[in-house]
């Protein structure tokens, strides 16, 4: 095969990598979960699984109550705070600012990477459905039943 026909065929690969989850998207197949809103509830998501890793991290262990978090988190410098992306406001936080409740969090817990496993998640919601954190650090968006099977 000539040079100029290798390249074709590289280029045509990488076009049908990038259309076909592009198309699954499309006709409603590939992940159940919706992709993440794009607005301040997922960045406090993360935040809070931010600074729950930092507790394990450090504790081997998961809090205990969201106090002993709170906690934890105000032991940490605040360059501490910036390397892990936690920030200086361990208020809000904890708040979801689409449903203005706290965030329901699974304390005593040791997150697990390999099992994705709901960590965090909003009270309430918006339109049915959950923003969550998973305990991989992964932000989605449950219904109800998917939420209550993330959480197992």
């Amino acid at each position: 095969m000539s040079r100029a026909g290798g390249r074709l065929a590289a280029a045509g690969a990488i076009v049908v990598c990038l259309l076909v989850p592009w198309c699954g998207s499309l006709t409603g197949c590939g992940n159940a979960a919706a992709p993440a809103p794009q607005d301040d509830t997922y960045d406090r998501l993360r935040k809070v699984y931010n600074l729950y890793r930092a507790y394990v991290d450090k504790n081997q262990k998961g809090p205990t109550s969201e106090d002993a978090l709170r906690e934890f988190g105000k032991g940490l410098t605040p360059q501490e705070r910036a390397e892990r992306s936690i920030g200086d406001d361990l208020d809000s936080i904890f708040v979801s600012p689409r449903d203005k409740e706290k965030f329901v969090v699974q304390y005593n817990l040791k997150p697990n990477p390999a099992k994705p496993q709901a960590l965090a998640w909003e009270a309430t919601g918006k339109n049915g459905m959950h923003c969550v954190v998973l305990t991989m650090g992964y932000p989605a968006e449950y219904d109800e039943k998917t939420l209550n099977e993330a959480k197992k």
